[in-house]
């Protein structure tokens, strides 16, 4: 038989609230967040069986999103009470706090500037790897233990440092924010082809998902600090987020290969049998110019025509068009005469000979001493070693 007493207590407000903070419960609100998360594991799925991609590119991309959907879905579970059924989903999204600044600011470089990863970009996964080593204790232990932590009787103070790692999250964001926002203004492409305004729209979009988020993150900070916790800005940045993964949805829906790190095949491929149009051969003109004297793209020993022609947005036919056009050279020809001015411009400077011949080739962007000896010879008709004397200094 049912005991009467309980039936008195069921109604009790300390009962109601016992049952909204422990029993799970649906929310719309968190069901949305956890639909768009799936939306995005199953977008990062589709970047990884998609052929002719810049892996690099869709890589820190499907990173991105996979952590985004990752945090969304274990807030709307967390929201809705089954953390307390699910104990091992404790914490789980905490350790990437600290990747969403690095990873969009490194897609972005990549997708501007076709940036190729050094070992010494690792640096920027430190404050990650800190992260998970402080909360390694935390995720090996069994789920009554991590049950205990969430009721506020384990081993560990629930949610340490979450003042602290919020924190560091917000002036992280800030950081590369704000050397994203530098990127896309230094190498903003003012390539008025219509093919390329998907691309440009693309790129514009991102950096203001970013600077917003930002802002939002940052705001939703000071009110930790000086209000306790705001459910305003809390759900504003899983609006943006969940926003952001159901965009990039959209996008891989309509134009993939815009937002997968190469250029349309079919991009500027009315120009291959007609011919560049004036306006625009000067338009690819003013951008190779810019990569050359400004960001010294020459520098990069691994650079090719085909890299060269995706950076200004056109094709290998386009740019050897312009190269042959506007500066009456080749492409080999005209990489050349900057590696080699660069080289007797520090050949100048270095008047204590500090730095070898093969050093300076390699700072200039050749693979070795040969061929930079035969390019050098080729536009001074003489060799490094015979330039050097010239300069009556020591060799």
């Amino acid at each position: 038989a049912r005991n009467s007493a309980f039936d008195s207590m069921k109604d009790a407000d300390a009962m109601k609230t016992l049952r909204e903070k422990y029993v799970p419960n649906f929310q719309w609100g968190s069901a949305t967040y956890i639909y768009a998360g799936l939306i995005g594991f199953f977008i990062v799925a589709l970047f990884f069986i998609q052929k002719r991609t810049d892996k690099i590119a869709i890589s820190l991309l499907s990173i991105f999103i996979f952590i985004h959907s990752f945090f969304i879905i274990h807030v709307g579970l967390h929201w809705m009470n089954y953390g307390y059924y699910f104990p091992h989903t404790y914490a789980m999204s905490t350790v990437f706090s600290f990747l969403y600044g690095p990873l969009i600011y490194f897609y972005f470089k990549r997708i501007k500037t076709g940036y190729n990863f050094r070992w010494k970009d690792t640096l920027h996964l430190l404050p990650t790897l800190a992260l998970f080593i402080y909360f390694a204790p935390i995720y090996i232990l069994s789920e009554s233990e991590k049950l205990d932590i969430m009721l506020g009787v384990g081993i560990y103070e629930d949610r340490p440092y979450g003042l602290e790692i919020a924190f560091v999250k917000m002036i992280l964001l800030i950081i590369y924010t704000y050397f994203t926002v530098r990127i896309f203004k230094k190498h903003r492409n003012t390539t008025e082809a219509p093919e390329y305004k998907n691309v440009q729209n693309w790129q514009r979009n991102i950096v203001v998902f970013q600077v917003v988020f930002t802002i939002v993150y940052s705001l939703y900070w000071l009110t930790l600090v000086f209000y306790y916790f705001n459910e305003f800005f809390f759900h504003t940045q899983l609006i943006i987020l969940s926003g952001f993964v159901l965009y990039v949805a959209y996008m891989a829906y309509i134009n993939p290969k815009t937002l997968m790190g190469y250029q349309l095949e079919a991009s500027f491929s009315k120009y291959k049998n007609s011919g560049l149009t004036d306006s625009y051969s000067v338009e690819l003109k003013k951008e190779i110019l810019k990569l050359l004297e400004n960001d010294k793209i020459y520098r990069e020993n691994d650079l090719s025509l085909t890299i060269l022609a995706e950076r200004v947005g056109t094709n290998r036919h386009g740019a050897s068009q312009v190269i042959n056009e506007h500066f009456g050279l080749n492409y080999f020809e005209l990489i050349n005469q900057y590696r080699i001015n660069e080289a007797i411009e520090i050949f100048k400077a270095d008047v204590h000979r500090e730095q070898s011949i093969i050093d300076v080739a390699y700072t200039v962007g050749f693979n070795n001493k040969v061929t930079f000896n035969k390019a050098f010879k080729k536009i001074m008709e003489c060799t490094p070693t015979q330039f050097l004397k010239t300069l009556n200094t020591p060799v």
